[in-house]
């Protein structure tokens, strides 16, 4: 499922698939559309509520870096499923108001996938 949001300064894309019990994340935003990071999180069991367990691998130093690890981790704790989020942002020396309504946004998106579920 694709969930998109315009901002004044860019536009943010995730489209959510499943993989049989887990979760694939692809993250857009920007006009040049790159993969820069990926994170994996794993629900660890028989905790309440859900913590999770994340890793990264990321190619250079990139705002993605921040995004893909809090996606992963979000939904992980959310739904306790495993959760593979790999993406790409370009926004050029974003400001931190920028970064605010960007995750903002995220989490928006991160319900409205959560209500859908529901």
């Amino acid at each position: 499922m694709k969930f998109h949001r315009v901002l004044l300064f860019t536009s943010i894309q995730m489209d959510i698939t499943p993989v049989g019990d887990d979760l694939h994340v692809l993250l857009t935003c920007g006009g040049e559309n790159r993969l820069g990071c990926t994170a994996f999180s794993t629900p660890v069991p028989d905790t309440d509520p859900v913590e999770c367990e994340t890793s990264v691998i990321t190619d250079v130093d990139n705002p993605e870096d921040l995004f893909c690890p809090y996606i992963a981790e979000s939904l992980c704790k959310k739904t306790g499923q495993r959760v593979l989020c790999t993406g790409g942002i370009f926004v050029e020396n974003p400001d931190e108001h920028q970064i605010d309504k960007l995750y903002e946004n995220v989490d928006e998106m991160i319900m409205d996938w959560v209500h859908f579920l529901d």
